[in-house]
């Protein structure tokens, strides 16, 4: 009886307990909710109409802002960072008369490039930030006037990329000029891709020339064509061209440039298919091995991402 006296008592206890508690929060109001805070306003300063327009539309269709306006500290902005050091690189902003201008370099030598999904996800990086100059002041003092700094086209920081020359020479740019710009951005845009594992290599590329085997008879170049010729059959491209003659340079020097094959391979690859016109790769195309390497990063880029690079390497202006 004592325990069925005790049961229920606990049970009233319970249940007056509960609804105490519902009563004192049933009516409890949440409040307003607090606004996130945007990194950045847009329109961001006196661009065009047209100008600004396009830069909102690229932040709202895949969430990355373009900017021309912008701080040091944006610049050179990085998550995290091992050391307390300086950056040494300095960013001059553009007028915003050019901000639509280079927008539109942009798009045509990049962005048009790319299917909406990549784009979407992580084709465009965060920030892009669009600067008159980059510029590192030399080591050392006394240099003449005017060749103070060094000056970059370019600067990779986490997920940004600042691009310079946003300024009045967009409105004189002659086709090649045009072209040699695409190929300079397009080799450090895809590298980020690599680097931050946006793309990937497939496995399938390494499996064609031996990198175990013997290194390469040395010197390769046109002055040695069956050492040339051994070097292209064993399924290897130059590292670069020269960009007026077109002349190949090579990544292979001599023995103790063989340890780093596959890095100098794909690298070398990568700039033959995003780079390169059709009409430049023949001759190199009728190697086999060479036909096959690039058969792969062409269909695998393809076929997973929906890029097709050989549109990049051929873009004429």
């Amino acid at each position: 009886m004592f325990n069925n006296l005790y049961n229920n008592n606990m049970k009233n206890i319970l249940i007056i307990c509960c609804m105490f508690l519902f009563s004192c929060t049933k009516d409890v109001e949440i409040g307003a909710p607090i606004p996130v805070e945007v990194d950045y306003v847009l329109p961001q300063g006196n661009a065009s109409a047209e100008a600004n327009a396009k830069i909102q539309q690229l932040y709202d269709n895949y969430g990355s802002y373009f900017l021309y306006v912008f701080t040091q500290k944006d610049f050179d902005w990085t998550q995290s960072t091992s050391t307390g050091t300086t950056k040494a690189d300095t960013v001059v902003l553009g007028a915003p008369a050019y901000a639509g201008d280079m927008v539109n370099l942009l798009e045509d030598i990049w962005l048009k490039f790319l299917p909406e999904a990549f784009k979407k996800s992580q084709g465009i990086p965060y920030r892009v930030m669009m600067a008159d100059t980059i510029k590192q002041r030399r080591a050392g003092t006394g240099w003449p006037a005017g060749m103070e700094y060094l000056y970059f086209d370019y600067k990779v920081v986490g997920k940004s990329i600042t691009f310079a020359g946003m300024n009045a020479s967009l409105r004189t740019m002659t086709p090649a000029q045009k072209l040699a710009k695409k190929n300079l951005l397009i080799g450090v845009i895809w590298n980020y891709y690599i680097s931050a594992n946006i793309l990937d290599v497939p496995a399938a590329f390494y499996n064609v020339s031996n990198y175990a085997a013997t290194a390469p008879t040395s010197p390769v170049n046109a002055a040695n064509p069956a050492n040339l010729d051994a070097f292209r059959a064993r399924g290897f491209l130059p590292a670069s061209y020269n960009a007026v003659s077109g002349a190949p340079a090579e990544w292979y020097f001599a023995s103790y440039s063989w340890p780093a094959a596959k890095t100098s391979d794909i690298s070398s690859f990568m700039t033959a298919i995003t780079q390169r016109t059709d009409a430049q790769l023949q001759p190199y195309l009728a190697y086999p091995l060479i036909k096959q390497k690039f058969d792969i990063l062409v269909n695998h880029y393809k076929t997973k991402y929906n890029i097709d690079v050989r549109a990049i390497g051929n873009a004429t202006y």
